[in-house]
């Protein structure tokens, strides 16, 4: 009797340990979704910035980084432009004077620096991010064909090598700055902006962008 007693009490204290199993499964459940989403969320935002710029940005959880940046370079360009650019320069020495006058096409490049810090924080909800990225900025101003040259010598001032030379960089320095002053950089931001939200759409993930000062 009493062996067949402890029958149907192992019966039961075996219904009531797989329950309590069950319950602790049912309780831990959230917690493990909530952590598969957040790694979710963190490879998907680094395969977006790897596919597209070629690095993986710093990401962050709250203040704490848990991945850091890596890049396979240290620029990007994603967009360029040619301009023509005009530069005239003059010198004058007891009354005699010299003239340099200079044109020349350049293909002025626009893209980022990956060198600068920027990174990416995940939250405030699930499946959302913020990239907090380096400005735009010119990156490569290169001469396109010949220069249009000429220059005129002063009676006892003439031009010199060192003339033209520094000449020639003033001249590369205002196609950098008109390729600053007009619309390049804001193509930069809106083409590479655009793509990366895009990509991380893809990936169900709601990615904001915020540009660093430069």
């Amino acid at each position: 009797m009493k062996g067949g007693g402890w029958g149907p009490a192992a019966f039961f204290l075996g219904i009531v340990i797989c329950l309590g199993f069950a319950v602790k499964g049912c309780l831990d459940l959230p917690g493990k979704i909530a952590a598969r989403t957040v790694t979710g969320v963190r490879e998907g935002v680094a395969e977006v910035f790897v596919d597209l710029l070629h690095v993986r940005p710093e990401i962050r959880e709250g203040t704490k980084v848990v991945w850091g940046q890596t890049s396979a370079r240290t620029e990007v360009i994603v967009a360029a432009k040619k301009i023509e650019v005009g530069y005239d320069w003059e010198h004058r020495w007891l009354g005699s004077r010299k003239v340099i006058r200079l044109t020349q096409t350049y293909e002025v490049k626009a893209g980022f620096d990956l060198g600068k810090s920027f990174w990416v924080e995940l939250g405030p909800g699930r499946g959302q991010a913020t990239a907090h990225l380096p400005a735009p900025e010119i990156l490569a101003v290169t001469p396109m064909g010949e220069v249009s040259y000429r220059d005129e010598d002063g009676w006892w001032n003439k031009v010199t090598d060192e003339d033209r030379s520094k000449a020639l960089a003033a001249l590369a320095g205002e196609a950098k700055r008109q390729g600053e002053r007009g619309p390049l950089l804001e193509e930069a931001r809106e083409l590479a902006g655009g793509r990366l939200v895009d990509l991380a759409r893809a990936k169900k993930i709601r990615l904001q962008l915020d540009y660093l000062k430069p």
